[in-house]
């Protein structure tokens, strides 16, 4: 399934309980079961966004969670950034929250309701530069830690929807997209080019790794760019399952997951399959903890499993 639409129902899902009589997250028993789309860490803490606003906090590295006590929203939360204490998490209706204290307590710095659109990821570079972008190519930067967002297209006569931004260097940045689309920047992100992938199908997410761009997405399709973008190579991959979370490890591996358990290793320009012990459902995202722990989010929730 695309993700945008499978995040466009879980919001449906959910938007009865968003309006009912509360603008905060309902604090639930079993948040940890919930479905988790985004996480984080600044190496004491961990926090994982998901549906109905739910915000999970892990200090042991993912052994225990507490959730957080005060989030202004219900609406489905898709992704976040963390630098040093401060996090920001983006998610449906524009939504854009932020922490100052390790995700403890939250605000809401941007939303627009009207729109019905999602943001789909946010990465910031410093305590006061970043970006989010999210569907029909929304694009909204900012220069003083979100107190304000600028508001745009991130290419004029385009809105792709945008999933996945990160940061190649000091001044290049890439955006992976749907439709077989994405877009570089040379400026840290002031102009953007637009591309055309050699795979037509949508692009869930990319990854540096070790001067290369990873992009992965639908039905377990991976392109690989070392040169930033001028020419990609597609790989052969041992799954029709589509992608749509990685990591770099802190043992240097790279690793993606996607729908039905899926978990594949990047090496070489190679894929191969790796065995996590048995499928929790469609991971949607992954981070590595310490050098043999993983935190794997998906529809079931919050795991935390042993890398071997």
């Amino acid at each position: 399934m695309n993700r945008l639409l499978l995040l466009c129902l879980i919001s449906l899902s959910t938007t009865l309980l968003a309006n009912e009589n509360s603008d905060h997250a309902e604090i639930k028993p079993k948040f940890t079961e919930s479905l988790y789309l985004g996480a984080e860490t600044n190496g004491s803490t961990v926090i994982a966004v998901g549906e109905r606003g739910h915000i999970a906090l892990s200090d042991d590295y993912g052994a225990s969670w507490h959730q957080a006590q005060k989030v202004p929203t219900r609406t489905t939360l898709t992704a976040i950034a963390m630098i040093n204490n401060n996090a920001w998490a983006v998610g449906h209706d524009t939504t854009i929250l932020y922490s100052a204290d390790n995700g403890q307590n939250w605000v809401k710095q941007f939303e627009d309701v009207e729109r019905e659109m999602p943001l789909l990821d946010v990465l910031f570079l410093n305590e006061s530069e970043g970006f989010a972008i999210g569907a029909y190519g929304t694009y909204l930067s900012t220069f003083d830690g979100g107190k304000n967002w600028s508001d745009g297209i991130i290419f004029t006569d385009e809105d792709f929807h945008l999933n996945k931004i990160v940061r190649v260097d000091e001044f290049k940045f890439f955006v992976v997209a749907e439709g077989g689309k994405a877009y570089r920047s040379f400026d840290a992100g002031k102009n953007w080019e637009s591309l055309d992938l050699p795979y037509s199908g949508s692009m869930f997410g990319a990854v540096v790794f070790e001067g290369q761009i990873v992009l992965y997405g639908l039905r377990g399709n991976v392109l690989v760019s070392d040169d930033f973008g001028n020419s990609f190579t597609q790989l052969d991959t041992p799954i029709l399952d589509s992608l749509f979370g990685s990591e770099h490890t802190y043992n240097n591996k790279l690793l993606l997951v996607g729908a039905n358990g899926a978990v594949l290793q990047f090496k070489n320009n190679r894929l191969s399959k790796v065995n996590l012990s048995k499928s929790d459902g469609d991971y949607t995202g992954i981070l590595s903890v310490k050098t043999d722990k993983l935190i794997l989010l998906g529809e079931t929730g919050l795991m935390t499993k042993d890398m071997r």
